[in-house]
Parts: C-alpha cells; sequence; structure tokens
C-alpha cells in the first residue's frame, strides 16, 4: 500500500456503482510463512538479515526508488554471489476452474543506484515436481546466467528490474494452469553483483474469477396449484406465496417449514406481499384484496371495489397505503388501516397487471396489457411519464433501492431497465418470456422468472447472464423470482407447485 499518496477512481456505467466479482490471495501477506532458500539449497529464516546467504523480511515505511514512501514492502536480496537467487515457496495453492489472474510488482529501495539489476520471477510448480526440484538444488552449484532459473517449475510471470526510478509490474492470465494445485514460488536472481540488489516486492497477489453460483436451501412444498408469486419479508425471515389453489401461505425461511395457511380467497390468489412492518400480508385475487395479520393468520378486512379479477396487491413504503391492480383497467389506492378507497387510477380499457411504489413513496408504476407501462402521481392520481418500449402485456415492474430506476419484465422476450427521471431506457435483457423481474438490494443485479424452467440473474453494468438457477424442468414456467432483503437469498416459485429458496453467492 502506498502511503502518502491518494488515488480517487470512478467509472460510471449506465449509472450504476462500478464492482468486481473477484476473489484475491495477497501473497506478500502470506510471506512469513512461505519457506525460503537460495540456490544451494541454504534455508532463509524470515525476518533475519543474513547477506551471504539471502535475505527475505518486512520493510516498514520505506523510499523507494520512484520516491514514494510504502507503508511495507517484502525485501528479498538474492544470495550473496554472482548470479545468487533467493526462492521463496508458497505451498499447495489451488487455481480455481474459472482461473484468474496473477499480479506481481517490485523495484528497489530508494540508494540503490549502484545495482546491475536482478530478475523478478513468479513461478509455478506442480506437487509432483517437487522431488526433482530439490534433486536439482543439491546438485547445481555453479553459478548460470539465464533467463530461468533451473529447476523451479515454470515460469508464469517476470521483468527484469533496473534502478531506473519505477516500480516494475506484470499481469499473467492463470488460465494455463485452472484447476491445478502445486507451489507458488517467488525468484530473485542477481546479476554479476549482488551487492546493491535491495530487491522488493510491493504486490503480489492472485486474483481469481469468483463464479456466481446458487446452492438450493429450501423446498417449499404444500399448494396443490401453480404459485403466481413468491416474496420474502422486509425482515427476511419469512416467504409468502400466492396459489392458484385460492391460497397464500407463509413459509420460515430457515426451516422451510409453513406457519400460515391464509384462506379466504374463491379463486386463484395471484400476489401476496408483506407491509413494511412485517406484520401484515395483503393478497389479491378475485374481485377483492384481503389485508391479513400474520401472527395469527387472521382476515382483517376486505378491500372491494373492482369489478373484475385482482391481479396484484402491494403497500407503500411508509405502510399506510395499498394498491390494487385489476383486469377491469384500474388501479386503486386504499387507507390501509380502515380499508376505505382513496384514490382511482384509470390505466387502460385493458388489464392493469401490476404495480409498484417508488420508494420515496409520491409516485406508482403500473404495467398494463399492450406493452402499456406508466409512472402516476400518488397525491394526485396524474400520470407523469410513460417508459415506451414493451409490445406485450407486462408482466412485473419494481424500482431500484435507491428509486432512481425501474425494472419492467414482459412476455415480449425482454427485461427492460429505465431510468424513472427521464424515461429513458437504460438496459434491456433479452431470452424467454420473462414474467416477473427484481433488483438485487445493492441495485447491481436483477433477476428474472422465466417461462423455461429457470430464474436468471443478470449483472445491469454490463447486461450480461451471470448466472442461471434451474428451478424445474422447461415444461414448467418459473412465474416468480425475487431477492431476498439481505440479498444472500432467492426464492423462486412457478408451475410445479413449489417454491424453492436458494443460496446464492454473486460476488
Amino acid at each position: 500500500m502506498v502511503k502518502k499518496i491518494g488515488l480517487l477512481s470512478a467509472i460510471l456505467l449506465f449509472f450504476f456503482p462500478a464492482f468486481m466479482v473477484a476473489q484475491e490471495i495477497d501473497l506478500i501477506e502470506r510471506a512469513p510463512q512461505a519457506k525460503w532458500r537460495n540456490s544451494d539449497g541454504q534455508t532463509i529464516t524470515f525476518g533475519l538479515r543474513q547477506e551471504v546467504i539471502g535475505i527475505a523480511k518486512y520493510e516498514q515505511d520505506v523510499l523507494l526508488e520512484d520516491g514514494q514512501q510504502y507503508e511495507r514492502v517484502l525485501l528479498t536480496h538474492p544470495q550473496g554471489k554472482g548470479y545468487g537467487t533467493i526462492i521463496g515457496v508458497f505451498p499447495d495453492i489451488s487455481i480455481p476452474q474459472e482461473g484468474g489472474k496473477l499480479v506481481m510488482a517490485g523495484g528497489f529501495i530508494q540508494g540503490a543506484q549502484h545495482t546491475d539489476g536482478v530478475k523478478f520471477f513468479i513461478n509455478f510448480m506442480r506437487a509432483g515436481e517437487r522431488e526433482e526440484t530439490d534433486r536439482k538444488i543439491r546438485v547445481r552449484r555453479r553459478p548460470v546466467e539465464e533467463s530461468k532459473p533451473v529447476g523451479f517449475g515454470e515460469a508464469l510471470c517476470t521483468f527484469d528490474a533496473k534502478y531506473d526510478g519505477k516500480i516494475d509490474r506484470a499481469e499473467y492470465d492463470l488460465s494455463q494452469i485452472a484447476g491445478q494445485t502445486g507451489d507458488i514460488i517467488f525468484i530473485v536472481q542477481a546479476g554479476t553483483s549482488p551487492d546493491y540488489d535491495w530487491a522488493v516486492w510491493t504486490e503480489v497477489k492472485l486474483v481469481f474469477d469468483e463464479k456466481p453460483k446458487a446452492d438450493l436451501h429450501q423446498t417449499l412444498s404444500g399448494h396443490n396449484n401453480r404459485i403466481y408469486r413468491a416474496s420474502f419479508s422486509p425482515n427476511g425471515k419469512y416467504v409468502v406465496t400466492a396459489s392458484g389453489d385460492n391460497m397464500a401461505k407463509i413459509w420460515e425461511v430457515s426451516t422451510g417449514r409453513m406457519i400460515r395457511t391464509l384462506r379466504g380467497h374463491s379463486s386463484h390468489v395471484f400476489s401476496a406481499r408483506f407491509s413494511p412492518d412485517n406484520k401484515y400480508v395483503i393478497t389479491a385475487g378475485g374481485d377483492i384484496a384481503i389485508l391479513w395479520e400474520v401472527s395469527t393468520g387472521t382476515e382483517i378486512k376486505r378491500l372491494r371495489g373492482h369489478s373484475e379479477l385482482v391481479l396484484s396487491s402491494s403497500f407503500s413504503p411508509d405502510g399506510a397505503v395499498i394498491i390494487t391492480t385489476s383486469e377491469d383497467g384500474a388501479a386503486k389506492l386504499w387507507n390501509a388501516q380502515t380499508g376505505n378507497e382513496i384514490r382511482t387510477f384509470e390505466v387502460t380499457e385493458h388489464r392493469a397487471h401490476n404495480s409498484a411504489f417508488n420508494p420515496n413513496g409520491r409516485s406508482v408504476a403500473i404495467g398494463a396489457q399492450l406493452g402499456l407501462l406508466g409512472l402516476w402521481n400518488v397525491s394526485n392520481g396524474q400520470k407523469i411519464r410513460s417508459f415506451e418500449g414493451h409490445r406485450r402485456v407486462v408482466t412485473s415492474v419494481s424500482f431500484s433501492p435507491n428509486g432512481r430506476f425501474l425494472v419492467s419484465s414482459s412476455i415480449d422476450n425482454t427485461t427492460r431497465i429505465w431510468e424513472v427521471s427521464s424515461g429513458k431506457l437504460i438496459q434491456t435483457f433479452r431470452g424467454d418470456s420473462f414474467e416477473e423481474a427484481n433488483f438485487s438490494p445493492d441495485g447491481e443485479y436483477v433477476v428474472t422468472a422465466t417461462d423455461a424452467g429457470v430464474a436468471k440473474v443478470w449483472r445491469i453494468q454490463d447486461g450480461e447472464e451471470i448466472l442461471t438457477i434451474e428451478h424445474s424442468s422447461p415444461a414448467f414456467r418459473v412465474l416468480s423470482a425475487t431477492f431476498s432483503p439481505d440479498g444472500k437469498y432467492i426464492v423462486t416459485a412457478g408451475d410445479d407447485q413449489t417454491a424453492k429458496i436458494w443460496r446464492v453467492t454473486l460476488k
């Protein structure tokens, strides 16, 4: 780490923060655990100054040849003879199948201007090569000037360092040794004279690509018809499912145990959502929405006013208002405490399929038939803007956690991300017919439910599909997919009558 030097960088792609999906191994941190020796086989004790046989130790707050002061570097002075070496062996390092890269950097402590230069190497030696290497060390006694020291595995990354006022740096793609386990070896080799070879490593890291994955955590079985929607409680402890068996059910995430069955609808339940305080659930089915108490499963009140099927229902961010959408083409706002209707949005002559509150509570997004998608003012019921692009029914809408973006899914085989303030299209994901789409809590990903039996996770920054979750066979649609509030889980549900909770690793 460089001390007294500040570096500020920002990368904004599609208005979203940059990130890195990677895992690092800092080998300089592990230097005291490495096995150090010279090419004559003499053991070098880490931390001791032994100029004749070689030195491996940390230097603190040291000024380097580039004129910068560093908090800590790894000093590796080679053996005190012409073409002498120092060798550090880091045993049993496993390289993932996905590969990654090696980054190395180094140079000289300031004042080493009389050095004739050194060679920095990072080598890789497979476990089966160790015995042969030890034999070569025992028989080798003469200095040899060469670009690769004999018998120390495969050279991955190297550079010749001179005292030239800069720190040298190199990178190596680890794909050639992906999936292998062996020793990572540091080597510094002197030139004709080692007297001023105060060579230091400032950085050595293995940066591995970490493949996103999803592990099945719980399977929620108990419905006897398709599950239209599944969503987490705000505290992440529960999942509520809405089913074509006329019921909604509440499940415990940690155990998969069903703790409540909500009976009261006379036809399919299309939607079920928790209140922000986790105390209530609002369900939509038939021509009504029903408010339930979570702790007892008791029906609190019924919201009546739509003339046709109620397709979705959800709470405002403060829990004071409920919004419903219906096949009658309208969306309605309701007082959550009294059950009284507050306002009606005449969205379309066709089906108003779904809706979502902006996290600021001042506007709602409503998706409908024929690709209609709009933003409406909660206080006066006026339409603010339209989002033009979908050609068929908009199956779901959801805001990013900061409210700046909106994601919409459609059976036109696209999921789209929009800038809320301008209506500008930011990103488009293409594939199968999309049944639902939701942001991750950090706003960096979107999970989609498809009609091909899978859910997919997309990286917003570049539009790449990074993870496929196989919920069921392609014969069964996945109708719902959403993240848990902490981003550690995804729940999927669909035609196979089950909901599944997946433990996900994305970065």
